[in-house]
C-alpha cells in the first residue's frame, strides 16, 4: 500500500511540473489574441530601410530635389505618428509615394481664420515660419473631418513646404496612418 501512494505522489508532482513548465512556454509566446501590432517588439517594425531619391520640390528647403533619404518601410506599424514626422504617403494616381510632413494631428484643435489654419491657437507654419495659406475649397475639404472643432482621431494633416499650395492635404483632405508606408530618416 505505502509503495502505491508513494507511486502516485510522485505521478502527481512530475505531472505538475509539466503542467507548469508548459504554462511558462506558453506564456512567453505572443498572445494569439493580440492584433499583430501589439504583438511586434520594436525591432519588428521596420521591414526594410531601402533609400529614396527624392522628384520633386515640393519639400524644398527642407528636402531637396535629388536627395537621398532613407526610409524605415512599415515603421506605423509599431510607432506612433508625431508631428513633425517625414512620411512616405501612398496617393492614389501617383506611382510614387508623396513626401509630406505630419502637421496636424487626430484632436487637434482647428479653425481656419482668414485663409490660415489655426492648430490648438496657433497659426500653421512651414519650416520657414511661413504660415499656409488655405483657398475656400480647401477649408472644405479639411472641415470634412472636423468634429467639435477637432481633426477627428486617427486623422492627419500632412503638408509639403509650399504655403501657397501642394499635393497635399490642403488638396485631397486628411489622410489615415494606414496609407505612409513608412517614415522618412533625416540626417
Amino acid at each position: 500500500m505505502g509503495y502505491k501512494m508513494k507511486h502516485s505522489k510522485t505521478i502527481i508532482i512530475l505531472v505538475f511540473i509539466s503542467v507548469v513548465s508548459l504554462a511558462i512556454i506558453y506564456l512567453s509566446q505572443p498572445s494569439p489574441w493580440l492584433n499583430e501590432k501589439n504583438a511586434k517588439t520594436n525591432s519588428d517594425c521596420v521591414t526594410a530601410q531601402t533609400e529614396k531619391t527624392v522628384r520633386g520640390s515640393s519639400m524644398e528647403p527642407l528636402i531637396k530635389a535629388g536627395q537621398t533619404l532613407i526610409l524605415l518601410e512599415n515603421y506605423y506599424q509599431c510607432h506612433p505618428v508625431q508631428r513633425g514626422d517625414i512620411v512616405a504617403y501612398k496617393y492614389e494616381g501617383n506611382e510614387n509615394p508623396l513626401i509630406k510632413k505630419v502637421k496636424v494631428l487626430g484632436g487637434d484643435t482647428i479653425k481656419f481664420q482668414n485663409n490660415n489654419l489655426l492648430v490648438n491657437g496657433k497659426i500653421l507654419k512651414n519650416s520657414q515660419s511661413r504660415p499656409y495659406i488655405f483657398s475656400q475649397q480647401s477649408e472644405k475639404m479639411i472641415s470634412l473631418y472636423i468634429k467639435n472643432e477637432k481633426l477627428v482621431d486617427s486623422a492627419y494633416l500632412i503638408l509639403g513646404e509650399n504655403v501657397s499650395g501642394a499635393l497635399d492635404s490642403r488638396r485631397f483632405g486628411a489622410v489615415s496612418a494606414n496609407d505612409f508606408l513608412g517614415k522618412f530618416k533625416i540626417s
